[in-house]
């Protein structure tokens, strides 16, 4: 938070200011909103025609209380982690500026833009042939590494997993993120479990590897996560069954549910990764 200022009522004036700009970049993100356009908001929170989530609608997909992210909105200066600030930023799609405005002024420095240094990522190099493949499918495709970093996606898959844009892990996004639980339906047994299978087998495999353990620490933070980390009974699966289907909502698709089966091929080229595609097992919208 910014240091005290000598003059009270000087610092006074300035925090009033930076709260109302607060409320208004969040509350004018909020309006702006088409609920259609959030995978499963029909069915959780009902049928919405026009454009604009309530402050309830925002808690409920970020998994907070309603009270947390009103102080937010409100510009209380409290103690937001930069986990949740990106979660609203992800859900109310602000621009740049707007992010940068958001975070300037509730953590009193510029955005970490980022993260800390990373070693190159694979899908820097990633042949062109392969990205030329992966596009040119019609059906949701992505590719990953061991640790389920994206790498390349095509405009399938970020039309049905808009966080694809924001280069979020893989298993991080649906073992974690609120929105996840609203878009995959029979979340815990059908996407949950599995998957925390195929980390628990991939941590046994990369015991040293730094980044998957930074990965199950950001996995096992979260208190459903990380009970379901500590099961005794987990199966013992190496990646998804291609035979099984499990079910979700798609953006603008309302309360319809898809039933999907997750194919997983192997790149002789990069052996570490993996490439999955997700076919409907009925007629789904096609991203052109």
């Amino acid at each position: 938070m910014p240091q005290e200022s000598p003059n009270p009522s000087t610092n006074g004036t300035s925090r009033s200011a930076q709260q109302q700009t607060i409320t208004r970049v969040l509350r004018q993100a909020r309006s702006r909103i088409d609920p259609r356009d959030i995978p499963g908001f029909a069915a959780v929170l009902g049928p919405r025609h026009k454009p604009g989530l309530t402050q309830d609608d925002v808690s409920h997909l970020l998994g907070v209380s309603t009270k947390w992210y009103r102080n937010l909105e409100l510009g209380k200066p409290l103690n937001y982690s930069p986990t949740f600030l990106r979660a609203v930023r992800r859900l109310l799609k602000l621009n740049d500026v707007e992010w940068d405005t958001i975070w300037q002024l509730v953590h009193d420095r510029k955005t970490p833009d980022a993260q800390p240094a990373r070693a190159p990522r694979v899908g820097d190099e990633l042949p062109a042939s392969l990205r030329a493949f992966i596009q040119a499918q019609r059906w949701p495709t992505y590719l990953c590494d061991y640790r389920w970093d994206l790498l390349a996606y095509n405009s399938a898959a970020l039309g049905d997993y808009p966080w694809m844009l924001h280069g979020t892990n893989v298993m991080e996004w649906a073992l974690t993120y609120p929105e996840a639980r609203t878009q995959l339906i029979r979340w815990e047994q059908d996407w949950a479990i599995p998957m925390i299978a195929q980390l628990r087998l991939h941590a046994e495999h990369w015991v040293g590897d730094l980044g998957m353990q930074a990965l199950i620490k950001r996995v096992c933070a979260d208190p459903v996560a990380r009970g379901l980390w500590n099961a005794p009974h987990l199966p013992t699966l190496s990646h998804p069954d291609a035979a099984s289907t499990r079910k979700l909502y798609l953006p603008r698709q309302g309360t319809r549910e898809f039933e999907v089966t997750l194919l997983t091929m192997k790149v002789d080229d990069l052996p570490s990764c993996r490439l999955m595609t997700v076919i409907p097992m009925q007629d789904a919208p096609i991203h052109s």
